[in-house]
């Protein structure tokens, strides 16, 4: 699939890119929004604490703090509104690599770093899925957390690997202006 996608015009691919970029802008900031109330002693990150909580006593003490804080509900919502952002980021990342890729006639590694974006959209569905579970029943500790962490920490290398192809590209294509 990717690979027939990496075989559009430059032209196609700029201008899906560029509607996924103003998606994924509007997200971010919603997402960065919504993350405000979240934010507190167990949870200086906001949701990233709670992604990023591994054990299932860190996780239950974030929630603990959300549930004090009245701040489940933005929990719950920033949850549900990142199975789009996810969506959003994964394409956004996905056709700037595979346009950048074009522009550069590298179609074998815009092609990689586009099925990194893809694979860590994938990852956020798991981890988005056991960390709901989790706000749900916050009544005592279960295995999710660590579930959650694990693909949280993939979900990020997955990113990571596909912006260092952006940089990359960007840095080739503006050393051959």
């Amino acid at each position: 699939m990717i690979g027939r996608l990496a075989s559009l015009s430059p032209a196609l691919l700029r201008a899906v890119t560029i509607r996924f970029g103003m998606l994924f802008v509007f997200c971010t900031a919603l997402i960065a929004l919504l993350d405000v109330p979240l934010r507190g002693e167990f949870a200086p990150w906001g949701i990233v604490s709670f992604e990023l909580a591994r054990t299932p006593m860190r996780a239950l003490s974030i929630l603990l703090q959300w549930q004090s804080d009245s701040a489940l509900g933005h929990a719950t919502l920033i949850l549900v509104v990142d199975f789009v952002y996810l969506v959003v980021y994964g394409g956004f990342l996905g056709t700037l690599a595979l346009w950048l890729g074009a522009l550069l006639g590298d179609q074998t590694w815009s092609a990689r770093a586009a099925w990194a974006a893809v694979g860590a959209a994938g990852c956020d569905v798991l981890e988005n899925a056991m960390l709901l579970v989790e706000v749900v029943r916050v009544d005592s500790p279960s295995p999710y957390p660590e579930a959650a962490f694990s693909f949280a920490v993939i979900k990020f290398a997955l990113v990571g690997g596909a912006i260092a192809y952006v940089l990359s590209a960007i840095v080739r294509l503006l050393a051959r202006r």
